[in-house]
């Protein structure tokens, strides 16, 4: 009999333990960690078309309200780089033009300008921005990227362009300093590159004293 007692006696304890909540589980709940706020930048070009992917953001404009855009860029030099996707020189240049970016946040804008779009009817260009925007979220491209809405053929003849890739640097005064493109030999069989002739450039207007 007190050998029974004794067991139920520690069945009651053991049975007690297992059902009892420890002091976090009761007074500090499990909560999910609160996820970070999404940061919408302020579009470039008013009442733009834009899109957002991982920290980055791209816009559909046209080339004249970009010249809008670079207008309004008071004190800061800006960089233009005309490329596309099916253009194999722009896309080994695209890591550089982010990279001047990174070296004069405050005192350089620096803008991508797509140009996928042919004026097709059946690829708008909204079309490619899946595809842009995974290009865009993979360089880490948190600069001013537009795709152009004005098909490039049209573009290429109003600027008397022949060919990308080619990069317009305006100055502080919001003129254009320099065209660079390789439609002449002045480069090399290579053509330009930022690390050889962009960059220097930029630097030394950065040097020059500032009227």
């Amino acid at each position: 009999m007190y050998t029974k007692s004794i067991c139920v006696l520690l069945s009651m304890v053991l049975l007690s333990s297992c059902n009892q909540k420890t002091p976090s589980q009761s007074t500090h709940p499990k909560t999910e960690a609160t996820p970070e706020p999404t940061v919408v930048k302020q579009s470039a070009i008013p009442n733009a078309q834009t899109f957002e992917q991982d920290g980055v953001a791209a816009e559909i404009a046209s080339w004249d309200e970009l010249q809008e855009f670079i207008a309004k860029q008071t004190g800061k030099i800006v960089v233009v780089d005309l490329w596309s996707t099916w253009c194999e020189p722009c896309l080994r240049e695209f890591p550089h033009l982010v990279a001047l970016q990174k070296k004069y946040p405050e005192k350089v804008v620096c803008v991508s300008f797509n140009l996928n779009y042919d004026g097709s009817k059946n690829s708008p260009p909204e079309s490619n921005s899946e595809e842009l925007m995974e290009f865009f979220a993979k360089q880490k491209a948190d600069i001013v990227n537009i795709i152009s809405s004005t098909p490039d053929e049209k573009l290429y003849e109003s600027i008397n362009l022949a060919a990308i890739p080619a990069a317009y640097v305006y100055g502080s005064d919001g003129k254009l300093k320099k065209r660079f493109d390789n439609e002449t030999l002045e480069y090399g069989q290579e053509g330009f590159t930022y690390d050889k002739h962009i960059v220097p450039l930029i630097d030394e207007m950065l040097r020059e004293p500032q009227k």
